[in-house]
């Protein structure tokens, strides 16, 4: 039953590699570690760690049969978007420069689970890339697919952290493919480099005091945050941590199949409606805030 998975991926023609993994979900050895995670999550939101930008349910964060009652498995799948043509430099994070991920990946999903119905009719499957509620990154760690961070995010060993993570969860039983899970070695680079000190140095982080999180929160900001944007001089997301992370070095890219976006001005906004904001930059991760937001931040910066 891998195998289905495996070529359903190769059917997508991509001229670069991807990674995957597959999860059994009645393990027990996951069983236990989703058990732990559940407690986690659960202290973060009794500590008001958890964020605007993340469900509050707990449950579906965690089990799979929230969003598909029947799940017995899940695939986990690296999709990289690093290209020769992505910038450190420019004032948009490099995730956010091509297409945005959520269409992009969300479609190879979509492939994916059309190329496994042409076997199996009566399956049935969900997806999501970052817009549902399961946490990808616990999965990704936990099938071994990439290492985690200590600034808890999952790197490739081929694309280093430039990736995005796909879940398909469905009720058939694949066969279990996966690797022993593994965590950087703690050079705390990224630690000592973050403009808002938001990472704690034991795979934690406080996202109130991340610059990627501040530079999509709505409303005004403080004196505090508008300083770690200046710091991170980005007026969406923050690569930061990832700049200074070794495991991103010499890491693979693959080729350009869109415009890159690498920075946006005051210029290019100015006169533009809410409304035709949204339509000259539909097809960009940083659309679903608005003008307002990404005005706000290149205000900030203006001001620097």
């Amino acid at each position: 039953m891998s195998s289905i998975v495996k070529n359903s991926i190769l059917n997508l023609n991509l001229p670069y590699e991807i990674e995957y993994a597959i999860l059994n979900l009645e393990d027990e050895e996951l069983l236990k570690s989703q058990q732990d995670f559940f407690g986690f999550l659960t202290n973060r939101k009794n500590d008001n760690l958890i964020t605007s930008l993340e469900s509050d349910d707990i449950n579906s964060r965690v089990f799979a049969q929230n969003v598909l009652e029947d799940a017995k498995s899940i695939i986990v799948i690296l999709f990289p978007y690093l290209t020769d043509e992505h910038s450190k430099n420019g004032n948009l994070s490099m995730y956010c420069m091509g297409v945005d991920y959520h269409i992009s990946v969300r479609d190879m999903l979509c492939e994916i689970v059309k190329y496994i119905k042409n076997f199996h009719k009566d399956a049935d499957f969900y997806i999501q890339s970052d817009t549902g509620t399961l946490n990808e990154r616990f999965f990704a760690f936990y099938s071994g697919v990439g290492r985690l961070g200590i600034n808890s995010m999952i790197f490739s060993d081929i694309y280093g952290s430039y990736v995005n993570i796909g879940l398909i969860v469905t009720d058939l039983l694949l066969d279990e493919k996966k690797s022993e899970k593994k965590y950087c070695d703690k050079c705390m680079a990224c630690v000592k480099s973050c403009p808002g000190g938001a990472i704690n140095g034991d795979f934690t982080i406080n996202s109130y005091r991340c610059a990627s999180y501040i530079t999509q929160k709505k409303g005004e900001l403080n004196e505090q945050e508008q300083r770690i944007i200046k710091k991170s001089k980005k007026i969406f997301g923050c690569d930061v941590c990832q700049n200074v992370c070794h495991f991103n070095n010499n890491v693979k890219t693959i080729p350009k199949n869109c415009d890159i976006i690498k920075t946006i001005k005051n210029e290019d906004i100015d006169e533009l409606s809410n409304k035709k904001f949204k339509e000259k930059y539909i097809l960009r991760a940083f659309n679903f805030r608005g003008k307002s937001v990404i005005k706000r931040n290149l205000d900030i910066l203006k001001d620097d």
